[in-house]
């Protein structure tokens, strides 16, 4: 569905520090991007009726305009190019670099973008603001990224100066969790049937007894944490 673009992409999730380009002109840390070769961005069509599943992020089309000596770049985002395609795609607006003059729209500035996009949900579309979204031009490539309501995420595709249309892929952020208990393994039958009869033995003992029994347990990790700390 559209809501896959913010959502883990709660479904845009979680999506800590800002994942901006950095000053010294670094990638974003984590980004999706970054082991892209930047020759993949002319890529050969797949088959007919076929969706290019190696694409990462999401499609954000739109076109670049000069207004009041600031840049704005306006169009719609999907889940994909068939979706654009299919009528399915949200409105999205930004403005970008003030102060600018016609060139611009043929070499597009690095900087700052401010804007918003409208994100699908069970109770209809809903506005969702960014601000601080860095943005470089190297040429006609364009990266960068920024962080919302959703999370951190990244951006990269180009600007056409011939059509003034900008393209970006966009793509969230995610943390490389190591942690063992993201591995959830079911339980196997026996346990599951020892672990029913444990919890009603429980039921049978009285409540004082119950709580006299939690007690020591507390106090027995108590004394563990106390005796790693010492």
């Amino acid at each position: 569905t559209l809501a896959s673009h913010f959502a883990r992409a709660p479904k845009e999730t979680r999506y800590t520090a800002h994942a901006t380009m950095a000053d010294d002109g670094k990638e974003p840390k984590d980004d999706p991007f970054a082991d892209d070769d930047d020759d993949d961005d002319e890529e050969v069509g797949a088959a007919e009726g076929e969706e290019d599943s190696s694409k990462k992020g999401v499609p954000m089309v739109g076109d670049v305009t000069l207004q009041d000596g600031r840049l704005f770049w306006a169009g719609l985002w999907a889940d994909s190019e068939a979706d654009l395609a299919a009528g399915k795609g949200k409105k999205f607006k930004y403005g970008g670099p003030e102060g600018q003059t016609a060139a611009a729209l043929t070499q597009m500035p690095s900087g700052e973008w401010h804007g918003y996009f409208f994100n699908p949900g069970d109770e209809g579309d809903t506005k969702c603001k960014e601000k601080g979204v860095k943005l470089k031009f190297d040429g006609d490539k364009a990266r960068g990224g920024g962080e919302n309501q959703f999370g951190e995420f990244s951006l990269k595709g180009s600007y056409d100066a011939s059509t003034k249309k900008m393209t970006l892929r966009k793509a969230y952020l995610y943390q490389d969790d190591d942690d063992d208990d993201d591995e959830i393994v079911d339980a196997e039958p026996e346990d599951v049937a020892a672990e029913i009869a444990g919890l009603e033995g429980d039921a049978e003992i009285p409540i004082e007894e119950l709580r006299k029994r939690m007690a020591a347990f507390e106090e027995e990790e108590r004394k563990a944490k106390a005796a790693k700390t010492a």
